[in-house]
This record gives structure tokens, sequence and C-alpha cells, in this order.
């Protein structure tokens, strides 16, 4: 078995900040598909770019990033000799992290939705019927909402993420402990059975992307949490950490991020660079690790589980606002031979409208709601940022 002087309980500042610029890149995509999917233009034309339509991609780094930090915190206390009690915190610890805000953002919707639909009932479409289907409510609740319940995205419907990493929390009790400072040939085909089951997934499933949502979300992110506890074994290693701990590194890995979104390359290539992205930012120590380590940054970073849900709460409001948004403008503007798709202007305002609503409302969630929801199911525990969940979706 490997030895390592690594310090299982030491802080990783610098991957706290790549949260909230993936969380944010999620807003992004979904203030995009508002827009798009309502007949109102896309942020970006989606035939010059990707930028913005590819930012599904992110909840992949989430997962990758919620295998490493499982293995980071938890590790070496679940395969420690008191395996009856670690896995009892553990399990314990992981509910009380996801469920309170979950849970939250549910109960508002459902007390929500009926109110809506009786004074204004012109909102309630096919689109309405299906987000808010009673009948997707126990999946909801139980978190198997991306486990091909039902055919559709429901309810706060970037939460399918969330049911996808409550199951493989639980299936980790088994993963951590098989691969918790392994040789490297015993990690290595893990992780490439890993990534072959995904590759498998995605181009089993039609758009060979991996865009998987409500279906086989949960398969998506159990290969990827593998493959997170796999890097976290070759990071004890230091592996590559002389190539990958300078600025440069970092920088251009960010790049490469952007032109796989940008060109719209097969999904796939972004897992191997979201790997060495994480790594990257977890070595160095220079100026990208100060950039990373700016008090804005890395409070975003701390409520980005929050931003996460809050956006997805924000999104079904505007989805259902936009057609009567769309219908002023038409009807004003229209007739003089503007097409209905929104100005870079009024674009612009609805993207700081939506930024801010979901910020300050992330704000308040994570102090009222997050914070004191996962210290009332555990008392005990240390807030530690790098314990959250990984996620966002789409």
């Amino acid at each position: 078995m490997h030895s390592s002087n690594a310090n299982n309980s030491h802080y990783i500042h610098s991957l706290t900040p790549l949260r909230a610029i993936a969380a944010l890149w999620v807003v992004f995509f979904h203030i995009d598909v508002s827009l798009y999917y309502r007949d109102l233009g896309a942020l970006v034309p989606r035939t010059a770019s990707g930028i913005f339509s590819q930012g599904y991609l992110w909840v992949d780094f989430f997962f990758l990033l919620s295998g490493f930090i499982i293995a980071h915190v938890y590790g070496a206390r679940l395969s420690s000799g008191n395996k009856p009690g670690a896995i009892k915190e553990y399990l314990w610890a992981r509910f009380a992290r996801v469920y309170p805000l979950h849970l939250f953002t549910l109960a508002a919707l459902m007390l929500a939705t009926p109110l809506v639909a009786h004074y204004f009932p012109s909102v309630v479409d096919d689109s309405w019927r299906t987000y808010f289907a009673w009948s997707a409510l126990p999946a909801n609740l139980l978190f198997t909402n991306a486990m091909n319940q039902h055919v559709y995205l429901s309810w706060n419907m970037v939460s399918w993420s969330i049911g996808a990493e409550w199951w493989t929390y639980v299936a980790a009790l088994v993963l951590v402990i098989g691969l918790w400072q392994k040789k490297l040939r015993w990690v290595i085909p893990a992780m490439l059975l890993a990534f072959a089951a995904l590759a498998a997934l995605v181009y089993a499933l039609p758009g060979d992307t991996l865009d998987i949502t409500f279906d086989y979300g949960f398969f998506r992110c159990l290969c990827e949490f593998v493959l997170g506890l796999g890097v976290y074994q070759w990071y004890l290693r230091h592996w590559a950490q002389p190539w990958l701990r300078y600025d440069l590194s970092f920088l251009f890995l960010l790049a490469v991020v952007v032109c796989i979104f940008h060109y719209r390359l097969p999904d796939l290539l972004i897992i191997p660079v979201f790997i060495l992205l994480l790594l990257a930012a977890a070595y160095n120590r220079t100026r990208v690790c100060a950039g990373l380590n700016l008090p804005a940054l890395q409070y975003l970073g701390t409520i980005s589980y929050s931003i996460y849900l809050m956006h997805g709460i924000w999104f079904l409001v505007f989805w259902f606002a936009l057609p009567g948004l769309k219908f002023y403008w038409v009807s004003t503007e229209h007739s003089s031979g503007i097409s209905s798709e929104f100005p870079l202007a009024l674009k612009l305002s609805y993207i700081v409208i939506f930024l801010m609503l979901t910020l300050i409302s992330a704000h308040f969630s994570y102090r009222y709601i997050e914070v004191p929801g996962r210290r009332w199911f555990n008392p005990g525990a240390k807030s530690n940022a790098l314990c959250a969940p990984a996620s966002p979706n789409a």
C-alpha cells in the first residue's frame, strides 16, 4: 500500500472557487436555455459558439470534484477500523448537507404553484404540467429523480443531480474503501472501466452527449465519482505535479475547456481536461492560487450549493414569465419590423436581473436554510465548504 505524507484534513482552498466558477457557468447555461427555447434568441448564436450551450458539462466537473473531495475528507475514516461509526457519521453528514435546502426549494414550489396557477392561469401550459407533475413528487422526495422513473425533469429541475449524488454517496461506501490508497495497478483499471462505462452510456443514448439527467443521470454521476476517487490517489502521489503546479498550466487547461465548449467538440473530451484542471488547481501555490483565494470567489464557492438550487427556482420563474414579456415585446415592436428575438440590451438586462436574484437569494438561503439545517440535522459536525455536494446541472 502506498504511504503518503498528505494530510487528509488539509483544506484545499483553491478548489472552493472552482465550484463558484462551475456553478455560475451553469447559471449562464440556463439563462441561455430559457431564452433560446422561448424563441427569444440565444445569448450567443449556437451556430457560432457553444460557450454557453455546452455549459451543462460543468456538472461533470462537479461530479469529478465530488469523488475527489469525498476521498480527501472521508477516505481515511471510512477505511479505518471503526467502520460502523465512520459510516454512520459519513451518511448522516451527507444527508444533513444536501437535504434541508433541497426540501426547502421543493416545499416552496409546492406552495407556490397552486397559487400561481389560480391567479395567473395563462401561465399553465404543457411545460407547467410536466415540470410540476404531482406524480413526480415521490421521486424528488426520495432522491430517485435521476433514475429514469419519469421521462422529464420535474419540480426544481436542477435537483436531479443532487439525487444522483446522494445515491452515489451511498455507493461510495464500497467505492471509497475499495480504492483508498490502493496501488495504481488497481486504481488505473478502475478508472478506465469507469470511463468506458461513461462512454458506453453516452453513445447508447440519443444525442451522443453527456447531457444525461432524469433518465440515467445517476450512472453519469457514479462513473465520474469513481474517476474523482482515482484522481485523488494520483494527488496523494503528486502525479504530474512538476508540470501542473504552474500558473501557465492552469490557465492553459482553462483555455482548453473554453475551446471545447466554443467548438462544441465531443463531450467526453472534457473529462480528462477537467481532471487535469482539478489537479492543477490543487497543486498550485502561486498567482493562480492567490487569485482563487480572493474572498469574493471563496464566498461564492462556499454558497455554490445554494446558488445551484436557488437558480433552479429563478429559472422556472422566468421560464413562465418570458412568454408574457415576449408578447409585450412583439406587440410593441414587431409591427415596426423588429423580430421577436430580444435585443442585446434586453438580454444583458435579463442576465443581470437573473444573476442578482440568484445571488441574493443564495446568500439568504445559505445563511438561514442551508447552514441552520445542517446544524440541526448534524449538530456535532464542523462546517467545511469542501464537504459540500458538488452539483449543479441542467
